[in-house]
């Protein structure tokens, strides 16, 4: 099982804890301007977590169950759909691989 999850700088971080790797990341770009981290994470614990940070506020953190992030299959499928959250008609929207 495959996960989309992201981070948005100065805003929130998302940090996969135990049984989450993260296998691919990449920037969406909004007019070249990098607006989220995005990240593909194979999951080998489905009772694992992701731990979302608020970066506006002191000590808030969620921990968010794996099964809301989506299930994919494969990092193919992961793939295809950041493909298909990013595209906006024809605003210029990318994505850049970083890892």
């Amino acid at each position: 099982m495959y996960i989309i999850f992201g981070s948005k700088k100065n805003v929130y971080k998302s940090i996969p804890l135990d049984g989450v790797e993260i296998v691919e990341k990449y920037n969406y770009k909004f007019y070249d301007e990098v607006k989220l981290e995005l990240n593909i994470g194979k999951v080998t614990n489905k009772k694992s977590k992701i731990k979302v940070v608020d970066c506006t506020e002191n000590n808030c953190e969620n921990f968010i169950s794996v099964k809301f992030f989506g299930n994919f299959k494969n990092v193919e499928s992961a793939r295809k759909e950041i493909e298909a959250l990013i595209f906006y008609g024809n605003l210029k929207t990318n994505i850049e691989k970083i890892a």
